[in-house]
């Protein structure tokens, strides 16, 4: 059995780390805070829009490159009513949901069903190939 130990993998011209261009690898990511709303990390997320209460567009500094990609999300709420557990967020409705540029999406109570409500705590990650 063979064993590979890193601290660093560099790129071909040993300038610094490689790119996860073709693995299976999230190719964006972000936390942030759809009731303020500010972003408190993310990777390859320029920006996330404020549509209307619930729901938000993350955009992406580099596009996807077909609009079938894959994306996973979660929310919760500190301070608000209810168990965090009753929060969720979702794809948004509509064919524009999913774009190579951004994806859209849905936060709301699962005990107010149809009704939009930010997030203090949402992650959203985007699995997929780069254009």
């Amino acid at each position: 059995m063979s064993e590979i130990r890193a601290t660093t993998i560099s790129d071909a011209a040993g300038t610094g780390p490689i790119t996860l261009t073709g693995q299976s690898a999230a190719k964006a990511w972000v936390n942030f805070d759809h009731a303020t709303p500010v972003v408190r990390q993310s990777f390859n997320v320029s920006s996330v829009t404020d549509n209307t209460t619930g729901h938000f567009t993350k955009n992406y500094t580099n596009s996807m490159a077909y609009n079938d990609y894959v994306v996973s999300s979660s929310g919760s709420e500190t301070g608000g009513t209810g168990p965090a557990s009753d929060r969720f967020v979702g794809m948004a409705r509509g064919p524009s949901r999913l774009l190579a540029t951004a994806s859209q999406f849905w936060s709301g109570d699962y005990l107010s069903p149809g009704t939009g409500r930010d997030q203090n705590v949402c992650v959203v990650s985007t699995h997929g190939d780069l254009a």
